[in-house]
């Protein structure tokens, strides 16, 4: 496959997490991967390894995939154009900029563009531009790997592996989730005097355990934000902190679970 591939940071933190024996970044590299400047700059502040006894170096984790890197000066015009067209108000981002490297090189390279990104909210900020000015596709982490799997030759990505990094790939998520579940039970188990306070006990255990469930992730978290906005409470803010960092999480489980049953029953097509 020829096609330029532009990778956010999301992306190549979380594929760079679950990766063994460099097996994945083999992979992309056969793909013709670019990054911009501010993409490359957010990974190196904060990517961390998961494994802490990994060998993995640091500084070889932004250009993860063999990534060509773009001077953000390069495609600051581009950026003006996104956000004239969406009415994007956001401070300068590594989505932004990379949405930008997308329309870049679709017009200098005359080729629909593959836009990786695990951040949910910026796939839909950008989708109607992309569609709009036909730059190509925007997928995520689970696209990406799915990709990678029908593209690599017979016997050298097996559908065991695929579901194997899809599961870690969830994992990571999960990380996140568990740490609300815990805020969850922790604030809960506070809750024990008087009738309204062991109705609203009752209701955040529920939300808990339905996380633990890990099915229709994003009407939970949902729930979660409704019954804790208001809350002032320092566990209340807690609670609400979390939900802010996980803002990506449950689509993407909800979407590796759906994957991974329809692999299960339906395969993918080589």
């Amino acid at each position: 496959m020829n096609n330029p591939v532009v990778f956010d940071a999301c992306t190549i933190v979380n594929l760079a997490r679950i990766d063994e024996n460099e097996f994945l970044e083999d992979q992309v590299k056969a793909l013709r991967t670019n990054a911009a400047e501010l993409v490359i700059n957010e990974v190196k502040a904060h990517y961390v390894p998961s494994d802490k006894n990994s060998t993995r170096q640091l500084h070889f984790a932004p250009y993860w995939g063999g990534l060509l890197m773009w001077d953000d000066g390069d495609i600051e015009h581009h950026t003006g154009c996104l956000r004239d067209f969406i009415n994007y108000k956001k401070k300068p981002n590594g989505e932004l900029y990379s949405a930008a490297l997308s329309l870049f090189l679709s017009r200098a390279e005359h080729e629909k563009v593959l836009f990786y990104t695990d951040d949910h909210p910026a796939k839909l900020d950008f989708a109607p531009y992309f569609d709009f000015q036909q730059i190509g596709y925007i997928g995520d982490s689970v696209d990406l790997l799915i990709l990678l799997y029908w593209l690599s030759p017979e016997g050298k990505f097996s559908i065991d592996e695929l579901k194997k990094y899809l599961t870690a790939l969830r994992g990571e998520y999960m990380i996140m989730l568990n740490g609300l579940q815990e805020a969850l039970n922790d604030y809960a188990a506070t809750l024990t005097s008087s009738k309204k306070e062991r109705n609203r006990k009752f209701k955040i255990e529920g939300l808990a355990n339905d996380l633990k469930g890990c099915m229709a992730l994003g009407d939970v978290v949902k729930k979660c934000v409704k019954l804790f906005e208001n809350d002032s409470s320092a566990k209340g803010k807690i609670i609400m902190q979390s939900l802010d960092r996980i803002k990506n999480t449950p689509e993407i489980v909800d979407k590796i679970n759906v994957t991974v049953r329809n692999i299960d029953h339906h395969g993918i097509y080589r």
